[in-house]
This record gives structure tokens, sequence and C-alpha cells, in this order.
């Protein structure tokens, strides 16, 4: 098997952070912040997650499942059956929620 270039790296980590948008939307907690919280994690950690700029270890993903209260293996679920309309929805929340970042920075 072949080792996985920076690319094919990146866009795993995108994807993880699409499906756990995913999960978060399907869960009680309804914001990033919120499952940092329940999930016993800084939240600046958790914005690094959501938006696919670090790679995820098991551990981390066993809490963030737990924190959403599902279990590890539906939240692999998640990933692996991410569709290109959750892709595009996630692509929506980022830039949506950029824009909200540029105002708060204006004001």
């Amino acid at each position: 098997m072949k080792a996985q270039g920076k690319e094919e790296k990146a866009k795993i980590k995108f994807g993880y952070a699409a499906a756990l948008y995913k999960a978060l939307q399907n869960s009680p907690l309804n914001s990033f912040r919120k499952l940092a919280k329940e999930a016993g994690m800084e939240s600046a950690h958790i914005q690094k997650i959501s938006v696919g700029k670090l790679d995820v270890s098991v551990t981390t993903s066993v809490a963030l499942a737990g924190a959403l209260g599902i279990t590890y293996s539906q939240l692999s679920t998640y990933y692996d059956e991410l569709t290109e309309e959750d892709i595009g929805t996630f692509v929506q929340y980022l830039a949506e929620q950029k824009k909200l970042r540029g105002k708060a920075k204006g004001k």
C-alpha cells in the first residue's frame, strides 16, 4: 500500500470535518463550542478539527462520538457515507462562518 500524499491526507481531514458537522447536526448539541465542552476539549482544538486542519486520533474520535451521543462506529459511518451533497452543505456552512467572523472583526 502506497503512503498517502499531502493532498490525500487533506481530503481525508476535510471529509472527517464534514462528517463531524453532519453528526453534530443530528445531535442535541447545536454548535462546535457545545461539542467541545461536552467532550472536555478546548474550543480552539475542536475549531481546528472542524475545518479539517488537524489529524484526529482514535481517542479524540471516541470522545467526540461520546459527546455526540453516538458510538465511534456510528461516527465512522458518517464519514463512510458522506455524499457530494453533504460536502456541499459543509462548504456552505464554512463560507457562512467565514462571513460571520469577518463581520465580527469589522466591529
